[in-house]
């Protein structure tokens, strides 16, 4: 049951306003009974150092379905080797990409931006180390397309209009 509270109030006390919000670790989390459950409750989890948010509070005979909130120092996918991405990617702000050395990845890699089409291992457009934008060439004109370009294998650029 709610309590409805007129005016602010000030919590004089460290300790959680509700004993749902901090755990020890997942087994207690989970433990949170389905009626002290509710969609959006948020609870941290002392182990791990993170916050998950209850996506789904379930019921007497289904479990609770969580989601982890992320934070700048929890990463989605690595800072450092590969990661493949399904779907789409957006990245807002300013981005560096940085082209890997003979020294951090010996004959591995000869390009730094790469775009293939996905039924095929041919590159369609790509950013060499040295920063030299290579166009793969077309066996067959593609549709037209105002403002685009593309390069033959007869070795002829074509530009949009």
């Amino acid at each position: 049951m709610a309590v409805a509270v007129s005016v602010g109030f000030i919590v004089d006390s460290q300790d959680p306003i509700d004993n749902r919000m901090v755990v020890a670790d997942e087994a207690e989390r989970l433990a949170i009974p389905w009626f002290n459950r509710y969609e959006g409750l948020l609870i941290y989890q002392r182990d791990t150092n993170v916050i998950h948010v209850v996506i789904n509070p379930g019921d007497e005979t289904t479990e609770a379905t969580f989601a982890t909130v992320t934070t700048s120092d929890v990463a989605l996918f690595p800072h450092t080797g590969s990661a493949i991405i399904t779907g789409s990617l957006s990245v807002i702000g300013p981005t560096t990409i940085t082209a890997p050395t003979a020294s951090t990845a010996p004959g591995s890699l000869d390009h730094l931006f790469l775009v293939r089409t996905t039924d095929s291992e041919e590159s369609k457009f790509v950013i060499n180390l040295e920063g030299v934008t290579v166009l793969g060439e077309f066996d067959q004109t593609p549709t037209p397309v105002a403002g685009g370009m593309f390069f033959s294998s007869s070795g002829e650029f074509y530009l949009g209009s």
